[in-house]
């Protein structure tokens, strides 16, 4: 029977393809899970209905946090413990030697550095990051600093900590080009999810020239904010109210872009509460210029802001925490992206510690990776979960397979898309 339908297709001839893991989502959870898992003798296929990591993926700034930005307080949270192993496993891919080959991803910046604005309070922040966690935080002496802190004034103590900035996109290209034969595009109107049979599910896509019905063993919703509507297609909605029960939750930021003559820049600046003040990664345009692109407590605080109200806020932190540097002719523009997050029971607004990867039923498994660095810590446990229910099957997808429809290809930069107003 059919539970859920996104689009009422008329009868049509399909191509019948038996595997072994369908995963909704080409951001960086789906697009990790989908490699790792054909490594190791699984086929699949991945479905994506816009560009590859055109949600949070390629929004992110592309910091590979080692838990630094959470044990600001001196104290290693879960959180921090979590995803201290991370930087690591990104390490060996990044060169070659781990379970994903990302040579060909492009490494912005090697570290990250913290900085505080003045007052000996924000100062010990740093000092108790460097307590708290496996992570080393170095206080650099003025002789030490990297260009962008040379006119930093008398009590500003700057750190470097070994925590590499990513370009999103060119790790979204790096992982599609390990699996594109397995990768289409279908808008959601051209799913239809059946459940049914020993598998669970049937789904059918359809394409231009004409569709594919699949019967998966495993089904992984990976599809960020996509997830719930997904969930509910699959006959397993939740409300995530229960004590025990798993639910969706979005957390929203409003991120700002400055573009300009403007020093290359990555880390956060250091204020007195547990969360930086500004975070900013750097990137260069078309053209050559200079993109700050800037999260932190400026992004989640000014999501009740229309975009040039977020602008004018955002101005006034960046000269208050980098007073030195000169803003002449920068121009600005604002973003909007929501986190979707996995949440446990009744814990709205929380930041979860962790990747979740959830049981959902009818060997559906329902994940969010909640940091970009978390990716092959989602995977792992995806695969852990597939192989309970016995091997792969060694096949892959048979070529022509999937002929008939369109490959997603990775989604633009924030600052590159259609329709960003600069001010």
């Amino acid at each position: 029977m059919c539970v859920a339908l996104f689009a009422r297709l008329g009868p049509v001839s399909a191509r019948e393809l038996s595997i072994d893991v369908l995963i909704f989502g080409g951001g960086i959870a789906g697009l990790w899970t989908l490699v790792r898992l054909r490594r190791e003798g699984y086929s699949c296929v991945l479905v994506e209905r816009e560009a590859l990591g055109s949600g949070q993926t390629v929004a992110s700034q592309g910091i590979i946090h080692g838990g630094v930005k959470y044990a600001l307080t001196g104290q290693a949270s879960r959180a921090s413990a979590a995803i201290a192993g991370m930087p690591a496993i990104w390490d060996d891919c990044l060169h070659g030697r781990g379970e994903i080959d990302l040579r060909a991803a492009r490494v912005l910046s090697e570290r990250q550095y913290l900085w505080t604005s003045a007052g000996i309070g924000s100062r010990l922040v740093g000092v108790a990051a460097s307590r708290a966690i496996r992570t080393e935080v170095r206080s650099l002496d003025a002789g030490e600093r990297p260009a962008c802190f040379a006119g930093a004034p008398r009590g500003v103590d700057v750190y470097t900590v070994e925590e590499r900035v990513l370009e999103p996109r060119s790790v979204v290209h790096a992982l599609a080009g390990h699996a594109s034969d397995a990768m289409v595009r279908c808008e959601r109107e051209r799913v239809r999810i059946e459940r049914g049979g020993p598998t669970g599910a049937r789904v059918t896509l359809d394409g231009r020239a004409g569709s594919v019905a699949m019967t998966p063993r495993w089904i992984v919703l990976a599809a960020g904010e996509g997830n719930a509507g997904l969930l509910d297609a699959c006959g397993l909605s939740s409300t995530g109210e229960a004590p025990e029960e798993v639910g969706q939750q979005l957390r929203p930021l409003h991120m700002v872009m400055a573009r300009g003559r403007l020093p290359a820049l990555f880390g956060h600046c250091l204020g007195l509460s547990d969360k930086p003040r500004i975070t900013v990664t750097t990137q260069a345009d078309a053209t050559g210029e200079s993109v700050w692109y800037i999260g932190g407590d400026i992004a989640e605080t000014g999501t009740q802001r229309d975009g040039p109200a977020q602008i004018g806020a955002a101005r006034a932190e960046v000269a208050a925490c980098l007073p030195w540097i000169d803003l002449t002719g920068t121009r600005w523009a604002a973003f909007r992206v929501d986190r979707a997050e996995g949440v446990v029971g009744p814990k709205r607004n929380q930041r979860p510690d962790e990747p979740l990867v959830h049981a959902a039923g009818g060997r559906v498994l329902l994940t969010y990776p909640t940091k970009l660095a978390f990716a092959p810590l989602l995977a792992a446990r995806v695969l852990e979960a597939v192989r309970g229910g016995g091997v792969g099957s060694g096949a892959q997808v048979p070529p022509g397979a999937l002929d008939g429809f369109d490959r997603p290809e990775p989604a633009a930069l924030p600052w590159e898309r259609k329709g960003v107003a600069w001010s």
